[in-house]
């Protein structure tokens, strides 16, 4: 009798409860679905700086709510897996990952709706600086959303890696978009403004960039234990 309860226990405790599997895919499922929103985020702010799209723009920060209602119940999930499930080990580290990669997901949707609202007054302007910079700037940055989400989703830290390694490319655009703006500001006393918003917009973008290279410190911490310095 002492042997099958001696079986019966080791079962349970070496093999992941099929609950806490569906949780715990769940919670990656909520994670990824609030990446997309964000990645859409990003596009539509763009977007709607380059075609003078106000609506566009309006949507994105209003659409800033359903970003914060979805974290809000991601970390809601990832808080009631711990309570029921107890994850130890390996486990713990995926729960308390994919509630880190929320957090930096609903801080990212914060930086597009900044860049949304600094986008508005530009469109009424009847003139504004060059945009093609900032404009490829925001492109690389959603590239960057949309494949650090299929490295969460893959659980890949490798590529991970090979994703904050870029984000070079995306501080050398930023500083390009800065000094264009300062010399722009220099020589056309007029454009101040126009200026001074595209560089508000060009640093959230850098921001949402850094906290790419944060998701990606966090999906090698899930998939290796390992906590990695990657910025």
């Amino acid at each position: 009798m002492a042997a099958i309860w001696v079986d019966y226990y080791r079962a349970v405790v070496s093999s992941p409860s099929s609950n806490f599997n569906a949780d715990l895919a769940a919670l990656r499922d909520g994670v990824r679905v609030l990446g997309g929103m964000v990645a859409e985020g990003v596009a539509s702010a763009m977007g709607g700086l380059e075609l003078r799209d106000g609506d566009r723009l309006r949507a994105v920060v209003a659409g800033d709510a359903e970003v914060n209602e979805r974290h809000r119940q991601e970390r809601e999930r990832g808080l009631a897996v711990l309570s029921a499930q107890h994850p130890t080990g390996h486990e713990l580290n995926e729960v308390f990952g994919l509630m880190l990669m929320a957090s930096e997901l609903e801080r990212m949707g914060d930086h597009a709706k900044s860049c949304a609202r600094y986008a508005l007054p530009l469109i009424e302007l009847s003139s504004r600086p060059r945009l093609e910079t900032i404009l490829s700037m925001g492109r690389y940055v959603e590239e960057q959303v949309r494949d650090i989400l299929e490295a969460v989703t893959g659980n890949d830290d490798r590529r991970a890696q090979d994703i904050a390694a870029r984000d070079d490319r995306i501080d050398r655009i930023y500083h390009r978009v800065f000094d264009d703006m300062v010399d722009t500001m220099r020589e056309q006393p007029e454009w101040v403004y126009p200026a001074t918003n595209l560089i508000f917009i060009a640093h959230n973008l850098e921001r949402i960039a850094d906290r790419v290279t944060n998701i990606a410190e966090d999906v090698v911490f899930v998939a290796t234990g390992r906590l990695a310095e990657l910025g």
